[in-house]
């Protein structure tokens, strides 16, 4: 916003369904998605990068025993 202020996503909401000018619903709309991608960038837990996945399955491996019968 303009304004250095942050509105709610639910408030965002509320104005992108009573927007009637066409411009200002787009504006809205980016707000709305901005503060949508805040909201889950803070919500989500930090993933663990890549070979850290990695390192756990090899680490799973050593010692194990295949046994066929």
């Amino acid at each position: 916003m303009a304004d250095g202020t942050r509105k709610d996503w639910r408030e965002l909401c509320v104005a992108v369904t009573n927007e009637k000018d066409s411009r200002k619903l787009i504006s809205l709309i980016q707000e709305l998605t901005e503060a949508l991608d805040r909201r889950e960038r803070n919500w989500r837990p930090p993933s663990s990068p890549p070979h850290a996945i990695d390192t756990h399955r090899q680490e799973n491996k050593v010692g194990t025993v295949c046994v066929s019968g």
